[in-house]
């Protein structure tokens, strides 16, 4: 994971979500679409949605604020925004566990992961580009 100082950069698309545990699968469904339309296998746009899913969730379990966004950026890399400026932390989990493998997760199918810094509103950004893309 790397951390750094958030730049704003142009995004394909973006949309911001009420940080809601329902917003989930919304977000999930509307990155992989995203993904789909920019003619991506369809492979990467399921490895793209799980990502989505586990940062988005991050980002409602364990973020501040009322909202949190994903942006697509032109290169393909997704970036999840949320108000907490809480890095996230790798947690042990047991074998059986059904939770806390997120960044796990983001090492195994995004490796080169960032995490950065907004100081201008204190919140972070998780940013990821799927392997193989």
């Amino acid at each position: 994971m790397r951390t750094s100082e958030h730049q704003a950069e142009i995004a394909t698309a973006t949309k911001t979500f009420d940080r809601v545990a329902n917003s989930v699968p919304e977000a999930r469904h509307w990155a992989g679409k995203v993904y789909a339309e920019a003619g991506v296998d369809e492979c990467l746009v399921e490895v793209c949605e799980l990502l989505v899913s586990e940062v988005v969730t991050n980002a409602v379990r364990h973020g501040a604020g009322s909202k949190c966004t994903v942006s697509v950026l032109p290169d393909l890399w997704v970036e999840v925004w949320d108000d907490s400026p809480m890095l996230p932390r790798r947690r042990v989990v047991d074998s059986d566990s059904e939770g806390g493998r997120g960044l796990e997760f983001l090492e195994m199918l995004a490796p080169g992961y960032q995490v950065l810094h907004d100081a201008t509103s204190g919140g972070k950004a998780v940013r990821f580009l799927p392997k193989g893309w």
